[in-house]
Parts: C-alpha cells; structure tokens; sequence
C-alpha cells in the first residue's frame, strides 16, 4: 500500500494544535494582561468616594429644604402672631374710649343705664382675653404674650368691679367703700396700661429685631385715655376726685335745679389748731389727734351727705360726713386720727370733699400738706 500523502493544510492544522506560529501574513492576536489588583482596589475607592458624595449632597439639599422650610414658618408664625396682637389690643383700646367717655359722660345716665353699660364693655374684654390667651404663640413670644393676657385679665376685673360697686357707689348711704372701690379699679387700668407698653412691646419689638422679620409694628393698646404713660396731664381720671366727681353725678339720677358746687375753706384745715399751709412745710404737735376740715357750700342749692376724706401717707381715716350743708354755708368735719405718725419725719395729708351732682369744677375740693408731727 502507497504511503499517505501529507497536504499543506493539514500541516497548519498540526502547527495550530502544536500552538506554533500560523502563516506568515496572518495577524498575531495580543494577549489581555493580567488583572491589576491595586488598580481595582482604587477603582472601587473611587466608586464608592462617588457614590458617597451624591447621596451627602442629597442630604443636604434636603435639610436645606427642611430648614428653610422651618424658618419660613417661624418668620409667619411671629408674623401672625403680630398681626393678632394688634388687632386685639386696638379694639381693648376701643373700649378703654368708650369706657371713658361714658364716665366723662356720666351726668347723662342714670346709674343703672351706666352699670348696664359697663357690664357690656366687660364682656367685651373678656371676650378679647379669650382671644388673646388662644393665640398660636410663637417659643419667643412666650414672656410677651404673658404680659398680654395679665394686661387683659386687669382690665375685665376692672371693668367687672367698676360695675359691681356701682349701685353702691351711687346710693344716698354707705356709699364710700363702694366709691373707694370703683377709685381703686382707676389704679388698675393704669397699671395694664404700663404692662403692655412697658413689658411686652419692647419684648415683641425685640424679638422682631432679632429674627430680622419686617412685619407691622405694634399700634397703640392703651386702655386709659392717656397720650403717654410719663404725662400725668394725661392721667386725670387717677385723681379721685374727677372720679367721685362723674359718679356723684349718677346719684340719685339729676342733681336738684340751682348751680352746685362745695369747697374747702381758705386755711380751713388745721391740727390742733395749728393752720395748715399747702405751699409750705407744717409742723404741730406730736400729741395732736383732730384734723378739723372747714367745708363751703358754695354752690345755691342744699347738699346733704357730704363724705369727707383724710389720708395720711395713703392710709385713710375714718370719714367724716356731713349730714346737709345749706347755700353759702360752713360746716367743719372732724376726723381723729388713729395711728400717730412717726415723730420727726414729714407725712403728706391729703384732703377732699366728695363732689356732689351737677358739681361742674372741683378743683377746690381737695388739697395736700406736708406735716410733721413733733
């Protein structure tokens, strides 16, 4: 048998499984090398570098958001809250005026018609305290919004007592202590003024300055009819005797026909018998107890049931009343006083003469003096 012959074809077949060159012309094909270890260490470094980065710019943005978000709804809290304050206390102004004009106006009204009044601007006070003490309070806001409801609460008692010791006030006996009363509620009203202008405007006024927020400063809120706190021109109705005044003028309904009017008598006051001066220091006895009080009726028609007040340092005696007192008359009330003053040091007596109806000025009803006793 013939031996086989070998073709060129099969020999490049034997040299690719020997893992020989192939033909000349044909391309060598490049062998990938190895893997890097360190290189895909970093490469896996850096992936994660990135993806940290995205995500923690998420976040941030995201508290951006949240964080203006919040200080947005803070600023519109304060804002409103503002807002809601100055409304309130505009319209406690608003019955401040027409509590006092009523007052002021008093000889027009029966005492009943001035009580009933009265009970209605209360509840409207309280009705603003209500308000008020529902506010949404912003956390800066919370000593100021506690003066606002104090301020508030002081005017509906106020207004609430004034009504209440009225009747009293304005009956023909026992009226003093009602009258006394009604005085002290002037005081009130005062004081809730000064804790609102003095104690949480200049509380909220800060707090706006120091959040930076523009927003409508606050407007007025007096409840008396005082331009300003400092101006005691402004605070005639703390005088007791412009309040007696108005309410002498509910007594008992009109005042009698003829013109009315009392006053204290010229160095008509004395201790002891020792005349007191009001421009100049006093100076009587340790051991004098009477105050002797010359009244004039100085008015044309009789006055019955004068009331006759005496304080020393504030502290009242006990009244002294004048039964009647006819035209151009003097009568002298006599007060005793029941705890010595301190011997050597000065004291301030003061003197009035209750107001009667229809008294038109009683700037002459009252008088102070310095003493000293001893």
């Amino acid at each position: 048998m013939p031996p086989l012959a070998i073709l060129p074809r099969d020999l490049a077949f034997l040299n690719e499984e020997q893992g020989q060159a192939p033909e000349p012309g044909v391309p060598k094909r490049p062998r990938r090398p190895p893997p890097d270890p360190q290189r895909r260490r970093r490469q896996f470094v850096l992936r994660r570098l990135i993806g940290v980065g995205v995500v923690l710019a998420f976040v941030i943005l995201v508290v951006l958001a949240f964080r203006g978000c919040l200080e947005a709804r803070k600023e519109r809290g304060i804002r409103n809250y503002v807002t809601d304050v100055n409304t309130i206390m505009t319209e406690s102004e608003q019955r401040g005026q027409d509590f006092f004009e009523l007052l002021e106006g008093s000889s027009g009204s029966s005492s009943t018609e001035f009580e009933n009044t009265v009970r209605e601007i209360r509840g409207s006070s309280e009705s603003l305290l209500d308000r008020a003490e529902d506010l949404d309070v912003p956390d800066q806001m919370s000593q100021a919004q506690d003066a606002i409801v104090l301020s508030l609460q002081l005017r509906r008692d106020a207004l609430g007592k004034v009504a209440d010791n009225t009747g009293a006030a304005t009956a023909d006996a026992e009226t003093q202590e009602a009258a006394d009363a009604i005085v002290n509620q002037m005081s009130s009203l005062y004081s809730s003024d000064v804790i609102y202008t003095q104690v949480a405007v200049p509380e909220v006024e800060q707090v706006i300055e120091d959040e930076g927020i523009s927003v409508t400063p606050l407007r007025g809120g007096n409840f008396m009819p005082s331009a300003e706190l400092s101006s005691p021109q402004n605070l005639d109705w703390l005088d007791k005797a412009q309040v007696l005044e108005a309410l002498a003028a509910l007594s008992g309904g009109e005042a009698s026909s003829g013109t009315h009017g009392l006053g204290l008598v010229s160095g008509g006051v004395s201790i002891g018998g020792e005349t007191l001066s009001p421009d100049v220091p006093n100076s009587v006895s340790a051991n004098d107890r009477e105050i002797a009080v010359e009244v004039q009726n100085q008015g044309s028609s009789e006055e019955t049931d004068i009331e006759v007040v005496v304080s020393i340092d504030g502290e009242e005696l006990p009244h002294y009343t004048i039964a009647s007192i006819q035209p151009g008359e003097t009568q002298t009330a006599r007060l005793e006083i029941t705890t010595p003053p301190t011997t050597g040091a000065e004291v301030e007596l003061e003197v009035l003469v209750t107001p009667v109806a229809g008294e038109e000025d009683s700037s002459n009803n009252e008088a102070s003096y310095g003493v000293t006793f001893g």
